[in-house]
This record gives structure tokens, C-alpha cells and sequence, in this order.
């Protein structure tokens, strides 16, 4: 698998995680070594009208996609629901679930199970179009996404401190 981050200011540790997540949570969603083999998934953080977005590159195929752009408002996501300012940690955490959500949209995408089309999404062969947004949070996609992102998530940072390790981060 190729991961190509865009990012500007991000901590190199951070990075790092974005990078081993990307790897974790895609081994997790697609089995086939072959298939994880022949995706490549450009990560942007910058600003975005959501929290995160997951679709297929302008380049790739529709029927089969293999290349991806998942941006994240890694900006938006500084202030909880509830108006505090997150902790560094905090902020991080939120990153990972965010890209663990959306890279369950990548796995969907495929493995065939979505296809977005001009005013809507198909999603294992049934139309969706929402109309309000208590409609797109009730889409089967996206219930799959939330429902698997903080277990991706924790997870993941079961596995933190031995990846950093692994990957020669570990603090001294």
C-alpha cells in the first residue's frame, strides 16, 4: 500500500501514528494482502467543510478503485461538541478516529460494497440519498464507519507503545 500524507506543522510523531494507523486499520478492513498491495491512499489534514471525507481519486478506476483522497479538518476537530479545547493528546486521538472512520469508507469503496454517484451513494446495491442529516447518519455506510472507528481506534492504541518501538519512535 502507498500512503501519501499532505500535511504542514504536524509533529513527526503524529506522522508516524497516522502513518501506522493507515496500515493498522487497513490490514484490519481488507484481509487480502494482494488487494492492500495495489491501493494507494493520498491523507491530506487541511481544511475541509467536515470533520473528514473518504472518495475515490479523480484518476482511479469507479468500478474497481484502488486510489483514494481522505482528507481531514484536523483544524475543526481542535474544540469538542461541548465548546473545550482539546489536549494535545486529545486532538491526536481524534485524528486516528477520524481516519480509522474514513478509511472504513475506503474498505467499503473497495471491496465494492459503495459506489458514490452523482446525487447520492449505492451501498451494497441499494440507493441512498439523503436529505437531512438525521438520513445520512442512518445510511448502513455510515453506521458501519462510526460503529467501527473507536474499536479501530482502541485497537490501535493497544498496539501504540509496540509500534513506536517498531518503528524506532519510542521516547528515551
Amino acid at each position: 500500500m502507498i500512503i501519501n500524507l499532505h500535511a504542514r506543522k504536524i509533529d513527526i510523531k503524529l506522522k508516524g501514528a497516522i502513518y501506522a494507523m493507515t496500515e493498522f486499520a487497513m490490514a484490519r478492513l481488507v484481509p487480502s494482502t494482494r488487494l492492500r498491495n495495489n491501493i494507494t491512499i493520498n491523507l491530506h489534514l487541511k481544511h475541509h467543510a467536515t470533520d473528514g471525507e473518504a472518495m475515490i481519486s479523480e484518476f482511479a478506476n469507479p468500478n474497481k478503485p484502488r486510489e483514494f483522497k481522505v482528507i481531514i479538518d484536523h483544524h475543526r476537530i481542535e474544540i469538542d461538541d461541548f465548546g473545550r479545547t482539546l489536549t494535545d493528546t486529545e486532538w491526536a486521538h481524534s485524528i486516528l478516529r477520524i481516519l480509522a472512520h474514513e478509511l472504513v469508507h475506503v474498505k467499503q469503496y473497495v471491496m465494492g460494497e459503495l459506489k458514490s454517484i452523482n446525487n447520492g451513494f449505492v451501498y451494497n446495491e441499494k440507493f441512498y440519498s439523503p436529505d437531512t442529516l438525521e438520513e445520512y447518519y442512518d445510511q448502513p455506510f455510515e453506521i458501519e464507519a462510526h460503529g467501527r472507528e473507536k474499536g479501530l481506534l482502541f485497537s490501535f492504541l493497544e498496539r501504540w507503545k509496540e509500534i513506536e518501538i517498531e518503528m524506532g519512535m519510542e521516547l528515551k
